[in-house]
């Protein structure tokens, strides 16, 4: 309960901060719009020359400035302002209580940034007291499930990630979690806090690291959050954000010459709009990119062993990038790199074309480097390669997936093991 109360608590702080805001903006916007509706029923002329020399004024002015251009004109009666008895006085008087009304603004701001400041502390210190409260909470509540967890020395740490994971866990694990908006919460159900601080660390994953395949989000939020890979700490919030509609899961297969699939992820437009009103710069993610510009629909056994290719050298340390942009006539399926060892691959699950392994090379100084599906198409792909003379490395999804015929465990896979079975 009493993470409920600190929850209650950091959402009215958080509330009250934007409601003081929002009331300060507000007054000052009508002052404003009062200020300048008498300039232009008293000295119309001299805003115009000033506005015709200025197309920002008098917009951008600050109290000072409208002290300053009051001072200059001469205000007399016009065919925009006809005064009646003393208006003279009258306006004098007028002005005195603006300038007063102004200065009481100027304090309310003040006072309200003071208290924002202090909120925003306060807040900080909530939110550090709850991040300790869930993980103990996690930690006590997940033993008794039975959990399958990965030994202590198996669980990774940023620094053996590849960057692109890396970026992510440091910039998570510092993160403070936002609230949920009012438009989403049953969506999002903020009230069960641990469930929902993963759900926000999925959909971060996803918008601002644009990954798609769900062994990289599980991968990205356990390091994260301590967790092994195999407990459903994390699949519970991936497959809820699902059924409430902010992802969209799609399960996509090889079947030849061996069947294999991978369930991947992409925003829903409601996940995107949620991302943005977080304020998050949301990037197109692997799979969308490959259905974009390579037919990712259309060949979805191709995009599977990208994505797969992909998701192997991550998984053995390597930095990816797929469908890289490169001048000339190739057109690389990815880019790994790893210890200053730069590759621009192809993933063909065919024969290819040798005019392909040709372009391929004029990237790599002058060998190739590919990625076949299994190990049959691996061994032609490098017999042609050597027939054009071209040096290289090679790979295949079969042999980098299954011990045997056995399919691997991706959890048991790690930065110390090879991406490339051959080199010549």
């Amino acid at each position: 309960m009493s993470d409920v109360y600190r929850e209650r608590a950091l959402e009215d702080l958080i509330k009250a901060e934007r409601e003081l805001r929002e009331n300060a903006e507000r007054l000052a916007r009508d002052y404003r719009a009062l200020v300048l509706e008498l300039a232009q029923r008293l000295a119309g002329e001299a805003l115009e020359d000033r506005r015709r020399e200025n197309p920002a004024v008098p917009q951008a002015w600050t109290p000072a400035e409208w002290r300053a251009f009051w001072a200059s004109v001469s205000v007399k009666a016009s065919g925009s302002w006809t005064p009646r008895g003393n208006g003279h006085e009258a306006l004098e008087r007028r002005m005195v209580q603006l300038e007063s009304e102004l200065a009481a603004l100027r304090g309310q701001l003040e006072q309200a940034r003071m208290e924002a400041a202090q909120a925003r502390r306060a807040r900080e210190d909530l939110q550090k007291q709850l991040e300790k409260a869930r993980t103990e909470k996690a930690q006590e509540a997940e033993k008794p499930k039975g959990e399958a967890r990965r030994p202590a020395e198996r669980i990774l740490t940023p620094e053996e990630l590849p960057a692109l994971w890396r970026k992510l866990v440091e910039e998570m694990r510092t993160m403070i979690i936002p609230s949920a908006p009012e438009r989403f919460r049953v969506q999002l159900n903020p009230d069960e806090a641990i469930r929902y601080r993963r759900k926000v660390l999925v959909l971060y994953t996803l918008a601002i690291g644009g990954i798609s395949s769900r062994m990289e989000i599980d991968r990205v939020v356990s390091v994260v959050e301590g967790l092994s890979e195999r407990t459903n700490s994390v699949r519970r919030p991936l497959d809820e954000l699902v059924q409430t509609g902010l992802l969209i899961c799609e399960t996509i297969r090889m079947t030849s010459p061996f069947e294999t699939g991978l369930a991947v992820y992409r925003l829903s437009e409601d996940g995107k709009a949620l991302c943005n009103l977080w304020g998050w710069q949301v990037v197109e993610n692997e799979w969308e990119r490959l259905m974009r510009l390579h037919q990712g629909a259309e060949q979805e056994a191709h995009t599977v062993a990208v994505l797969a290719f992909v998701l192997h050298a991550r998984l053995r340390g390597w930095d990816a990038v797929i469908l890289p942009e490169v001048e000339g006539a190739a057109r690389p399926d990815v880019l790994v790199e790893r210890d200053g060892e730069r590759w621009y691959v192809e993933v063909e699950r065919g024969d290819g074309s040798r005019r392909k392994w040709k372009n391929l090379a004029v990237l790599n100084g002058g060998k190739v480097a590919l990625c076949a599906a299994n190990e049959a198409g691996r061994e032609k792909l490098v017999r042609d390669c050597k027939a054009e003379r071209l040096e290289g490395v090679a790979t295949d999804l079969r042999t980098l997936s299954f011990v045997g015929n056995e399919l691997r465990k991706m959890f048991d896979i790690t930065p110390e093991e090879p991406l490339w079975v051959e080199r010549w």
